[in-house]
């Protein structure tokens, strides 16, 4: 593998990290400065009030509802923790992207020196599962905050909160931690380096 290409990868990974973690923290700040203004609030209307509200266009008969139909809502008055936590998605992915690139640069610097064994890279890829989960689970974030924003404004009991939970980062953390015990297997099952070759 050409030494060149690997070090422009490295520094690409850690330039794109850095970038989405100042993304991330001003996107939420951007929203910060918001409060008290409108909100985006991603709903579903409710089984038992879709066919009061009559979004279908058409006179829905009786035992027929409409359901699952995702809306967008804006609301005004907003509070700062409603806009921050509606954004904090963004900012918790825009770090977990900003530490996995570090980790990345240790784990690519390892592949490099050909040493996919070496000490410490079991620890990265078992942190980078660590990260694909924390930034998996934040995708819940602007549900809640449009929970908050309907119980405000009174309207939870006719819209329930749209949330976009993917399970795509959870089934890459999952490989990613096989991934980390194959590599402490790996390094179990190796020779130890020689004196000079390298380390952690």
């Amino acid at each position: 593998m050409d030494h060149r290409f690997v070090r422009l990868v490295v520094y690409v990974v850690r330039f794109a990290g850095v970038v989405a973690g100042l993304w991330g923290v001003a996107y939420v700040i951007n929203g910060a400065t918001q409060a008290g203004g409108f909100i985006t609030v991603r709903a579903v209307p409710r089984l038992d009030a879709a066919e009061q509200l009559g979004l279908s266009g058409v006179k829905l008969p009786s035992g027929v509802s409409l359901a699952g139909e995702e809306l967008s809502l804006q609301v005004w008055n907003s509070t700062l923790v409603e806009q921050v936590v509606s954004r904090a998605d963004i900012m918790l992915g825009g770090l977990c992207a900003l530490v996995a690139a570090f980790l990345l640069r240790g784990l690519l610097t390892s592949m490099l020196e050909r040493q996919p064994y070496r000490s410490g890279n079991a620890a990265r890829v078992a942190w980078l599962a660590v990260l694909a989960v924390a930034a998996g689970a934040a995708q819940a974030l602007p549900g809640l905050a449009g929970a908050a924003v309907l119980d405000r404004v009174g309207l939870s009991g006719t819209f329930g909160a749209a949330y976009g939970l993917s399970w795509v980062p959870f089934v890459g953390a999952a490989f990613l931690l096989a991934l980390a015990v194959a590599l402490r297997q790996g390094r179990a099952a190796s020779p130890a380096p020689a004196a000079g070759s390298g380390g952690a």
